[in-house]
């Protein structure tokens, strides 16, 4: 069966609003209670917070509580059994939510790379039917980082003069590339990383195949708590693909350019080469970030076996530092100019063998 392409969901993986509980972020769902229960409840809510750390899902827990008459979060955890309200909320039919996102354009087979004005425009027309079976009138915007800038000024409009019955929750992963003007109308709920005990219960849910302790704790660690990013990492190898990276980094100078190429010419389950390539630059910076903090504070790391703390560590500390600066320089630059990230990637990688290969 072919899964449903939607613009807001993890490949592999149950869309946000379908998730049965939500891990961690006890502040921002204690904040939005109180503005339910003591007062008139604000009319728009700014989810703000790193990829893949819940905001999405932390918005259909929300749209599930209100829809539901729901006091508290539990109660919707609770939900063994969905109510009618709540199994139409995940089935996108219920009548009284609007969710705005990134559109499938058929012709190209590809997501739009942004929230067109039009789908903003759609909003008005929604609040102008008519509803007689909730008190709460809901959009969803996943994510408001990805607005055109029409569309941007087009839902500020509708933040200026909103209908009574409405709600907005907008989803954000960089507040700064979002209008100052749409902020000033919304209440703040901050979502930041997970720590260890949420980060497991959210992983273990998922029953991911051939999962040990260890594995777990090295995708906390790649991917700082975030549940998105360590999925992405353990769907396409990450772990492995970290493993080689160290191996080069680390004085390796034996592994040589055809070794180095093989890694580049890889696809590790991506649907381009593109994106596994942006992947690999990450993955590249992370590894040398990670070299570089170790080296810095003298603690050795867990992702790391390789004994790095010898000699000359200032010196190591000081070159990572620039190895990095050189990738983000290379990386801005290839992006920029729509560069082939193959041999952008390769270039950087004799870069940074040259500069190893001083220090030995």
């Amino acid at each position: 069966m072919m899964e449903e392409l939607e613009a807001d969901k993890i490949h592999n993986v149950p869309h946000p609003r379908k998730n049965k509980t939500i891990y961690g972020h006890n502040s921002a769902k204690n904040l939005f209670l109180k503005s339910l229960n003591t007062e008139k409840l604000h009319h728009a809510w700014l989810i703000h917070g790193p990829k893949g750390v819940g905001k999405a899902t932390l918005a259909w827990k929300i749209v599930k509580l209100l829809q539901n008459g729901f006091k508290t979060f539990e109660k919707v955890d609770q939900e063994s059994q969905l109510s009618l309200i709540s199994k139409r909320i995940e089935a996108l039919s219920e009548q009284n939510i609007f969710l705005c996102r990134r559109q499938f354009e058929k012709s190209k087979k590809k997501f739009l790379k942004e929230i067109s004005v039009d789908e903003i425009r759609k909003i008005n027309h929604f609040f102008s039917l008519t509803s007689t079976t909730s008190n709460y009138r809901i959009v969803i915007i996943d994510n408001i980082n990805e607005l055109s800038i029409s569309a941007s000024n087009a839902l500020l409009k509708i933040l200026e003069e909103p209908p009574s019955n409405g709600i907005f929750i907008l989803i954000s992963e960089n507040k700064r590339s979002v209008l100052p003007t749409i902020i000033s109308r919304c209440r703040i709920l901050e979502c930041n990383f997970l720590n260890f005990e949420d980060f497991e219960k959210a992983i273990l849910s998922l029953n991911i195949k051939n999962l040990s302790t260890e594995k777990l704790t090295k995708l906390f660690h790649m991917s700082n708590g975030s549940v998105g990013k360590a999925l992405e990492i353990e769907q396409h190898n990450g772990i492995e693909i970290f493993d080689q990276l160290v191996k080069i980094l680390i004085f390796d100078i034996k592994k040589n350019d055809e070794n180095i190429w093989e890694l580049i010419s890889a696809n590790h389950g991506f649907e381009t080469t593109k994106e596994y390539h942006k992947f690999l630059f990450n993955l590249l910076l992370f590894v040398i970030a990670h070299i570089s903090k170790s080296l810095a504070t003298k603690q050795k790391s867990f992702l790391i076996t390789n004994d790095y703390h010898n000699k000359n560590a200032d010196e190591k500390y000081f070159s990572y530092s620039l190895i990095y600066t050189i990738i983000i320089e290379d990386l801005n630059e290839a992006l920029k100019v729509n560069l082939n990230l193959a041999d952008i990637l390769f270039t950087t990688f004799l870069k940074i063998k040259k500069i190893t290969k001083i220090l030995n």
